[in-house]
């Protein structure tokens, strides 16, 4: 049986409302005469004390109240009570967007962290700067695509930020090979999923905080180039700081050989200090080559200033076409009230049947 929901319940005749003074009007019509109904007199006062003690008499209002319910029901019934079944088609000539995320072991560095007190490695502020652009990107589809030597593909494009979200929030770095970075990887597989759709904008988001390494056997340049001979743009993030920083240190044989952050025996993970260089001009090159911009961030406020920016660049382009479907609920409240009606008829002319 299928619940009702109040609250998208509607009247398609309110105007028949205003049958509801009917029953008021009767109901003091019927109090003002009420001193004009014939009685009985009892010469004894004990059985008047026993007649209005019995449950006929305590409950004589019964049938008034039956029979005003059944009114009002039948007036609501009127009005047309309908219950709202809306279908919603969205026709999107939006943005179709994949994000390559960097997972290389620089992406555990410190320098991002909101405090001291608070460490977070930049991946931690990435996924959570992510995680806020695709709050806002609501009929876009989104792919994501993780790489440090190698990609992998984590997401193809989909409407489902839900299981997007989930998938951004498993991000950890040892996923791939965690040691080198391959931009033109994940250029690559990036391409490779935009280029499997048709919509008129396609962008590719890379962030990284790092250069290519070992050096490729192709440039990152070359695929920009086919980038752009498939009108995608791709915009590019480097981030970090250029001086030396805290970082955790990642050791594949942590957590039972399942990869993760090196810790001392006292459970403390391990700092060390280092620098991770970025190739900003790689990065500078691939976006002018693809009409897009470059941008640096060093910490999280600017980063989310970047993706607020992307975002507002990026705008998607939609039609929403609403139909209104309304269920008719008229039959709920007309069989109340023709209920209620006739155990009015039926028990002034039995149970509570009163003398002349």
């Amino acid at each position: 049986m299928e619940l009702i929901d109040f609250y998208d319940l509607r009247l398609a005749e309110p105007y028949w409302l205003l049958l509801l003074i009917l029953p008021a009007l009767l109901l003091w019509l019927k109090k003002s005469k009420r001193g004009k109904i014939p009685t009985i007199k009892f010469s004894d006062v004990e059985k008047l004390h026993i007649s209005q003690r019995s449950f006929r008499s305590l409950t004589k209002w019964f049938p008034n109240l039956l029979f005003y319910s059944g009114m009002i029901f039948i007036i609501i019934s009127i009005a047309g009570p309908q219950q709202e079944k809306s279908t919603r088609n969205i026709q999107a000539s939006g943005v179709d967007i994949v994000l390559a995320v960097d997972l290389s072991a620089s992406m555990l560095a410190l320098d991002m962290s909101p405090s001291p007190e608070e460490p977070s490695t930049r991946l931690d502020v990435v996924k959570d700067v992510i995680r806020e652009f695709i709050k806002k990107r609501k009929f876009d589809r989104i792919g994501l695509v993780a790489f440090a030597r190698n990609n992998y593909l984590v997401s193809g494009l989909t409407l489902d930020k839900q299981f997007l979200q989930k998938k951004l929030s498993d991000l950890e770095v040892g996923q791939t090979e965690w040691r080198d970075t391959s931009i033109g990887s994940a250029l690559a597989e990036g391409i490779n999923r935009l280029n499997t759709v048709d919509s008129k904008s396609k962008i590719l988001i890379l962030l990284t905080d790092g250069k290519d390494f070992p050096p490729p056997k192709h440039s990152p340049l070359i695929y920009a180039e086919g980038a752009k001979k498939d009108n995608i743009k791709i915009h590019t993030i480097a981030i970090g700081t250029d001086s030396s920083t805290r970082t955790y240190v990642y050791d594949p044989k942590a957590d039972g050989g399942r990869g993760g952050i090196a810790k001392y025996r006292n459970g403390q993970p391990v700092v060390e200090i280092a620098d991770f260089e970025v190739d900003k001009k790689i990065l500078q090159e691939i976006a002018f080559t693809t009409n897009a911009k470059f941008f640096e961030a060093k910490n999280k406020d600017t980063l989310r200033a970047i993706y607020e920016e992307i975002d507002a660049m990026e705008k998607s382009d939609f039609q929403q076409d609403i139909s209104t479907l309304y269920k008719e609920l008229y039959q709920v409240p007309l069989g109340l009230g023709i209920f209620f009606l006739i155990s009015n008829f039926v028990l002034k002319r039995t149970f509570y049947l009163r003398l002349p």
